[in-house]
């Protein structure tokens, strides 16, 4: 009786404690599932607390404002790491080479970084005037070229004359003229707005407001733009990346495309002065010594802060590249870059790498 009664306590015990063994691991699994979402959220806020590289940041000369880039690369292309070409074989800060075709990155240095863009602004410009303007449209020259600052590049139309916008965005592209870029902004942007009465820096800044808007909408995430030409501003900047961005926006307007491929534009404008423009692209201007046969444009830049800048096209195999090349220390260096880019996947043979010159031994 007394081994029956201890047998029925034991096993009553060892219920018991499988019973508590088995609540105490349901119990845990039930807390980890419940705790670790938090440990990883700490660990992600950790990981987005990781500052920015200082080769990324810009330091602008106003308010001690500090631009930074996402760590994350911005554009969600395909890439191709496998180019014959190295960062250190270009002597632009940042560069780009794009295949439009199969939607792949072939090279990329420094592609997110921020840098002032000059005058491949005026791709943006160029934009926004053809959506908003038909080509046939009269514009009238007018006190928007006051705003023309010092040194600016022009096309040299002078107040009073009477221009369509065709012929305005001719000669935007290719001698990069300050002054078509203030006659297009300060025209488009009243038209836009519906109000005739704003003043030259009320239309412009208008303007630069449809700029910013068209540059998200094309994807853009490190670009401001105030002003239609791209003279220097602390606040006017962009990345390699984003005029990509906006370059291949571009394609919503192949007349842009078919301006900006053209070497040279003589033409009569409605109040009929005469003017004859050369393209400032040189690879597109065949008796040029940087000529490309198989480039097809778009726009060149240049500031001393900026340096040497370059959106350039090209066709080849029916297969269409994108270049961009920023703050190149050199006109040379520019064109040579642009080149390389496209020869190292059209002509790896003809790629040109300095090589540093070593001193014959005595």
């Amino acid at each position: 009786m007394n081994r029956t009664l201890k047998s029925i306590k034991r096993k009553s015990y060892l219920t018991e404690n499988r019973t508590d063994k088995i609540f105490m691991l349901v119990f845990l699994i039930i807390f980890g599932l419940c705790f670790v979402p938090f440990v990883l959220k700490s660990r992600q806020n950790q990981k987005n607390d990781i500052p920015v590289s200082v080769s990324n940041k810009v330091y602008p000369e106003n308010n001690n404002i500090l631009y930074t880039v996402e760590e994350t690369p911005l554009l969600k292309f395909k890439r191709d790491n496998n180019s014959v070409l190295k960062p250190e074989n270009l002597k632009s800060d940042a560069a780009l080479l794009y295949n439009v075709d199969t939607d792949t990155v072939l090279f990329s240095k420094n592609s997110d970084k921020i840098c002032f863009p000059a005058s491949i602004t005026k791709i943006m410009t160029a934009y926004i005037a053809v959506k908003y303007i038909p080509l046939e449209t009269q514009f009238t020259v007018g006190t928007e070229l006051s705003l023309l600052q010092p040194d600016s590049s022009v096309a040299d139309l002078c107040q009073g004359n009477v221009i369509t916008l065709e012929d305005l965005l001719y000669a935007l592209l290719l001698p990069s003229g300050n002054d078509a870029a203030y006659t297009i902004a300060v025209n488009v942007a009243r038209h836009v707005s519906g109000n005739a009465d704003l003043n030259d820096t009320q239309a412009v800044e208008f303007f630069c407001s449809l700029m910013n808007e068209e540059a998200e909408k094309s994807g853009t995430k490190n670009t401001n733009f105030c002003d239609p030409d791209g003279y220097h501003n602390t606040f006017h900047y962009t990345t390699a990346e984003d005029m990509l961005r906006i370059a291949l926006h571009t394609d919503d307007f192949p007349v842009l495309a078919q301006i900006a491929a053209v070497p040279y534009r003589k033409t009569t404008i409605v109040s009929g002065q005469a003017f004859y423009w050369s393209n400032g692209n040189c690879l597109v201007v065949n008796d040029n010594q940087y000529f490309l046969p198989f480039a097809t444009g778009f726009k060149t830049g240049f500031t001393d802060e900026a340096g040497y800048c370059m959106v350039a096209t090209a066709t080849n195999n029916n297969q269409r590249f994108i270049a961009v090349t920023l703050n190149s220390p050199s006109l040379a260096g520019r064109y040579t870059d642009a080149a390389n880019l496209f020869y190292s996947v059209i002509a790896p043979d003809k790629i040109i790498i300095d090589t540093p010159q070593v001193p014959p031994s005595s």
